[in-house]
């Protein structure tokens, strides 16, 4: 993030600033939700927070707007965590809309995939967190250590930590299919061998 926003002043100003966040802010939610649905519930919350923030006070408004995302994300998770626990099935993420109605996601920012998400929920929520800043939007990991809390080499612990999970995840899930695949074939051999 080489651009930084100035601290701001009247509330129209500081509403311009969160206009031109908001797309980066949903980004970082659905990322960490994996939902479109809770990442705009995430967004509206995070606006609400930031008109009751005395804003004096806040030296980086973009500072604070991801940082208040990620942890309202953080909490949603922990409670689609517990919603999940009692639902019958795989839990999959919901796709954004790719037709552009002036929808939530942003010009500039690319929302994280469909397979990516369905990974990211087998990480631990700060290893999560740490992924969709630095790969989504390309954080330092000095900022990235700022949003969440933690030293700059846990930062990068972390994104090494989500990135090696889901390098495994991803040759798992190629061996499984080629697993299935080769039963399939040979299934599928041995039918016609015994038929003939």
């Amino acid at each position: 993030m080489s651009h930084r926003e100035p601290p701001t002043g009247s509330p129209g100003r500081a509403e311009d600033v969160f206009v031109r966040q908001g797309p980066r802010l949903f980004s970082i939610a659905y990322g960490m939700l994996g939902s479109a649905t809770q990442a705009e519930e995430v967004v509206r919350d995070v606006r609400l927070r930031w008109q009751a923030t005395d804003r004096a006070v806040v030296a980086d408004p973009q500072a604070y707007l991801i940082t208040a995302t990620i942890r309202v994300s953080i909490h949603g998770a922990h409670s689609a965590k517990q919603r999940r626990a009692s639902y019958i099935g795989p839990w999959l993420p919901e796709p954004l809309e790719t037709g552009n109605e002036g929808g939530s996601a942003a010009a500039g920012t690319e929302p994280v995939g469909f397979d990516v998400l369905l990974m990211l929920e087998q990480l631990d929520l700060s290893e999560r967190a740490a992924f969709v800043l630095r790969e989504t939007l390309d954080f330092p990991y000095s900022e990235i250590a700022a949003v969440l809390g933690v030293e700059e080499a846990q930062a990068r612990h972390l994104v090494h930590r989500a990135k090696r999970h889901l390098a495994t995840d991803r040759v798992a899930d190629r061996q499984d299919r080629e697993d299935t695949a080769g039963q399939t074939r040979g299934g599928d051999g041995a039918e016609d061998y015994e038929a003939a």
